[in-house]
């Protein structure tokens, strides 16, 4: 007995201080009291058994282990068979599983070309070193309308110098230049960057070096830094490139050093990289506020970005006091913005790409609640089933575990459809969206966004496996059979869930279709709005000249007379012109600059105002079209003329003289001229030209000048032909060879071209956002169809009772159809309040367009009304031609 006690209470204390829960609790009693069965049936005594019993366990640590082992073996089995129960019970139901992956692979595929986009844009670190504590520097003219207008030469030396939260600074310029000889010229796109540029970045050359600070200075050879693309591409991955002299704008340059693959800053697609010194001109003071150069420097650890602002401010407020300049740039709001690298690199795509987001999550919750709508509808069918079961003796853990398996399988097989399709779809929209992100942010496949798709497709799965456990679960055994058993409808708890949800179906559809037809309408504005030119029959093409050979005005204005005239004798070419830059051909910080008016005091608002600067030779205007509204046009003997003579465009004439008589007056650059020495004579006014798209705001105003005062070596050449314009791209290519053979034109497009390409950034996410709204609409027209026809068909005997009683057909069709319209009734209010909030956060993406558009609104609520009340009529008119006979048998 004693034996017996001690063995009773070391079990208490064994299962007393277990750490397992009940289960295995009772496992382990299980399997002791099975052996104790067994040694007693071998006739032992009870006591005797227990202890035999005992020790065959081992020790206490063993029994645990050996517990844990068995529920694991138990849980993997078991998941297993529910996973095959699953696959067998879903390939019955071809119908329904079909269904599913369908809606999946499109929401999840539509979920993976965004995201892919956002994810290489927004989400993914600048390929630099501590790339978090890079800051872009940039003066700004806010009240002058020009935000983003780099530094000069003085301020960012005066800035490198002083401001002490700087651990290190770099500066680059961005150009066009001609790589090769007669032999083979080739333009490409050249940074000339500080030497510090890389070491900045953190980044080596792939072969030889970088720069270091005695490149490019007085006395020392010109060198260069070759891109990995072009060293493969042009000189064929020569492995003996480094100490060999290239020519770079008829300048022999030796290659120092090969870039590691797919390097590039931000978005300048730079093929090769040169020193950038500062000539004694360019640090004058007086010239501390031109633009055009990039700034970027790398934060000290222990300093914050406020306190570098602080630092930069307080060095603009005295070096400010007693300039010449200071009222002029006062009154054009300037000062220092200094921002992330990252955040500045992607604010020009962001909202965009927050829009396109939205949109596909938008799509993913109409998806979502439609199959929502789908598992519940299938449950619906398997209630009998379940109640069965329970009867039998499973418990609620096992049947919950038996529905999620089944939309987890649903949803992961889904989410891989769903990223096949997206991966097969990136190629497309890549070459779509190409010209409009940057070069590193480019659509991929990558592991982020495989992963964030399963991610989502789990959790998708789980959440959609909730409402049908909760309905399968919840029921009364006895109400359950007693329904299946009449065929009679279910619950009123189910239909408000069922019903709640094409509600927030109709909802989130009517705010995807408002936002796209905001777009559309939006598009459609752009459009109709007047270019100021005509752009039919114009090829134009850029050409380069290189400072060596081209470094006195002479000898560019020989170059243009002389190439105007070949064009201008070749079959089909009615007028040939010469700008530095054309209307859509891209803009420049130095294009702006304000100005003054000799003898006149401008007020504040006018001192503040900045305009575009155009120099341009031949028949210019007349090429573009562009009307002479008074005055003259500029004429050869202009560029000779001592007295220099312009136009300007409607835009300025207006502004400065309302009462038409700008002809005659003098005006001059104030930024680059501080002693007001260089005065322009107005000659003419004509017509205003849209300069960077159809939809800029900014209208700036234009001064043309002519061609001797060509301050800048690129120029664009436009072509108005009789026929096709590509035709002339070969007689514009052979002309420019005839004069110098080392010169290539690039850049060749129409302007038609050129308009057409300043729309895709509206265009592209019009395009997507039609996909999505046409992929939603259809969702929720399925959707309401669905849960009208399964209703259909769970009342079919109560139909066939009531109109055995005497109800005729058209009161069941309009009973059906008065339950469509509440869903919509509910839908469209909802969806109104969330049009509104989406089209508020999408007011900078409008143009023309109020957020909310009467027409817009009213047009999208008849397109989903009529839509969803055409789903609701299909099931409505079966439901009305039941017969009662069919459907009491």
């Amino acid at each position: 007995m004693k034996l017996a006690r001690k063995i009773q209470c070391w079990l208490g204390s064994l299962f007393s201080k277990s750490k397992f829960n009940a289960d295995m609790d009772a496992e382990m009693q299980l399997h002791l009291q099975l052996r104790i069965e067994k040694y007693m049936a071998g006739g032992m005594t009870q006591e005797e058994a227990r202890y035999a019993a005992l020790r065959g366990f081992g020790s206490i640590d063993q029994i645990k282990e050996r517990v844990r082992d068995e529920h694991f073996s138990r849980w993997i089995e078991d998941g297993w068979r529910d996973v095959r129960h699953s696959v067998r019970s879903l390939a019955r139901e071809r119908a329904f599983t079909m269904t599913v992956l369908i809606i999946f692979a499109l929401c999840f595929g539509a979920n993976v070309v965004i995201f892919s986009m956002v994810n290489g844009v927004l989400l993914r670190p600048l390929p630099f070193r501590d790339p978090g504590r890079l800051v872009s520097v940039y003066d700004s003219y806010p009240k002058a309308g020009l935000v983003d207008g780099g530094v000069s030469p003085f301020h960012y030396l005066e800035r490198k110098a002083q401001v002490t939260a700087f651990e290190a600074t770099a500066a680059w310029y961005h150009w066009t230049v001609t790589l090769g000889g007669a032999d083979r010229p080739e333009s490409i796109d050249l940074m000339e960057v500080t030497p510090s540029f890389f070491r900045l970045l953190g980044v080596d050359a792939a072969l030889g070096r970088t720069f270091s600070e005695d490149d490019g200075s007085e006395g020392k050879t010109n060198v260069t830094i070759l891109s990995d693309d072009l060293w493969r591409s042009r000189f064929n991955s020569d492995p003996a490139i480094l100490g060999r002299t290239v020519i770079i704008d008829a300048v022999r340059v030796v290659v120092v050093g090969v870039m590691r693959p797919g390097f590039h800053f931000l978005s300048h697609p730079a093929k090769a990289w040169m020193p950038l010194r500062f000539t004694s001109d360019a640090l004058k003071p007086e010239l501390r506020y031109t633009t055009g150069m990039g700034m970027v420097g790398r934060l000290r650890p222990s300093i914050t970005m406020g306190e570098m602002q602080a630092q930069v401010d307080a060095i603009n407020s005295h070096t400010v006091e007693g300039d010449v300049l200071a009222k002029q740039v006062h009154e054009m709001g300037y000062h220092t913005i200094i921002h992330g690298l990252h955040a500045d690199y992607v604010s020009g795509f962001k909202p965009t790409l927050l829009l396109l987001q939205a949109g596909v999550l938008c799509l993913l919750l109409i998806g979502a609640v439609n199959l929502s709508n789908l598992v519940l509808l299938r449950a619906s069918g398997r209630a009998k089933e379940f109640s069965v079961r329970r009867a039998l003796g499973a418990n609620w853990f096992r049947l919950a575990r038996t529905l999620t398996v089944e939309t987890l399988l649903l949803s992961f097989v889904g989410g891989l459809l769903g990223l096949g399709l997206g991966a097969a779809s990136l190629r497309g929209v890549t070459l779509l969206v190409a010209e409009k992100l940057p070069i590193d942010a480019l659509p991929t496949f990558d592991p982020t966004t495989c992963f964030a798709e399963l991610g989502a497709s789990f959790l998708v799965g789980l959440l959609l496996s909730v409402p049908a456990i909760l309905q399968t679960l919840r029921g009364n055994l006895t109400t359950t059979l007693a329904l299946e058993s009449r065929s009679g409808t279910t619950t009123r708890a189910v239909n408000r869930l069922r019903h709640t949800l094409i509600v927030v179906q109709i909802a989130l559809a009517f705010v995807l279709l408002t936002a796209t037809c905001l777009l559309g309408l939006s598009f459609a504005r752009v459009l109709g709005v007047n270019p100021g030119f005509h752009s039919e029959n114009v090829l134009t093409g850029t050409v380069a000249l290189p400072w060596t050979n081209y470094q006195e005005p002479k000898q560019r204005l020989s170059f243009v007379e002389r190439l105007i005239t070949s064009l201008r004798i070749e079959p089909g070419v009615l007028s040939v012109g010469i700008c530095t830059r054309v209307p859509f051909g891209g803009s420049d910080t130095n294009d702006y600059t304000p100005f003054m008016i000799e003898g006149r005091v401008l007020s504040p608002d006018d001192q503040a105002a900045v305009h575009y600067f155009r120099v341009v030779e031949g028949d210019y205007f007349a090429t573009l079209g562009v009307p002479l509204l008074k005055g003259r046009f500029l004429t050869n003997n202009d560029s000779l003329q001592a007295n220099k003579m312009c136009l300007i465009d409607d835009t300025m004439a207006r502004r400065y003289w309302p009462e038409g008589d700008a002809l005659g007056h003098r005006i001059t650059c104030v930024l680059n001229n501080p002693k007001r020495e260089d005065y322009f004579t107005i000659v003419g006014i004509v017509g205003s030209v849209k300069q960077n798209g159809l939809d800029d705001q900014n209208v700036y105003g234009v001064v043309y000048c002519p061609n001797a005062l060509f301050s800048t070596l690129g120029f664009t050449v436009a072509v108005r032909t009789t026929q096709a314009p590509e035709a002339a791209a070969s007689a514009l290519r052979t002309a420019v060879l005839r004069i110098d053979p080392e010169l290539p034109v690039t850049d060749l497009k129409t302007m038609a071209m050129r308009v057409s390409d300043s729309l895709a950034g509206r265009r592209i996410p019009l395009l997507l956002a039609g996909i999505f709204a046409g992929v939603a609409l259809v969702l929720a027209a399925t959707g309401i169809y669905g849960v009208l026809a399964y209703q259909v068909s769970q009342r079919r005997r109560e139909i066939g009772v009531r109109m055995a009683l005497g109800a005729r057909p058209e009161q069941i069709l309009h009973q059906f159809l008065g339950l469509g319209f509440g869903l919509l009734a509910g839908g469209l209010p909802l969806g109104m309040v969330g049009a509104w909030l989406a089209s508020r956060l999408m007011a900078d993406l409008l143009f023309g367009v109020s957020p909310m558009n009467p027409l817009v609104i009213a047009g999208t609520a008849l397109l989903l009304g009529g839509v969803a009340m055409l789903a609701c009529w299909l099931p409505s008119r079966r439901a009305s031609q039941v017969a009662p006979a069919e459907a009491l048998r």
